[in-house]
């Protein structure tokens, strides 16, 4: 994935938003970008019944969409720190906002929230990701370890495993500033 990290995240998240919003269907433009969708898609599917609840989040009129998606990254590292299940079940969270912000019209701030998370990942975590293999980190991550055929449906399972504290943490975020 060619280009500095911050480009790489825009890039990538700007692509999984589009894919997430429906917009026509255009191959992934990296490795990356096509791990990103299966993994995010497959987390989405198990856990729907925890996104789709957190996307009426977005049309509060009391909330602003990208400060609640800022302050739910904070708590979330805070649960117990960054790692890739996180990252991915953060953008899968971001990504229920943003079609819940563009069914009602406003995909400018859908558009938002994925700067927001791009800058977050990009400029505040950059030392963890650059530690942790940058976006190709991600995606052996989630394809497995080495050249041997790997279990995609046990990967991902690992992933949503680590992500488990996702729901505690935003939930507890989300109450707390009800």
């Amino acid at each position: 994935m060619p280009g500095s990290l911050k480009e790489q995240t825009a890039l990538l998240l700007g692509d999984y938003f589009q894919h997430r919003l429906g917009d026509p269907a255009l191959p992934p433009p990296s490795p990356a970008a096509e791990t990103l969708r299966r993994a995010a898609s497959e987390l989405e599917s198990r856990e729907r019944p925890f996104f789709r609840a957190c996307r009426p989040l977005a049309l509060d009129e009391r909330r602003e969409p990208a400060a609640l998606l800022s302050r739910v990254a904070e708590q979330l590292e805070a649960e117990g720190g960054l790692n890739w299940g996180r990252v991915l079940a953060l953008v899968v969270f971001a990504g229920s906002l943003a079609a819940a912000l563009a069914e009602q019209g406003s995909r400018e701030e859908a558009g938002r929230l994925a700067e927001v998370l791009a800058s977050y990942l990009a400029e505040e975590k950059r030392e963890w990701l650059e530690a942790h293999g940058g976006w190709d980190g991600f995606c052996h991550f989630f394809n497995g370890h080495g050249s041997q055929p790997t279990d995609q449906s046990s990967t991902i399972s690992s992933a949503i495993m680590a992500a488990a504290g996702f729901g505690l943490a935003g939930l507890a975020v989300l109450l707390a500033v009800r």
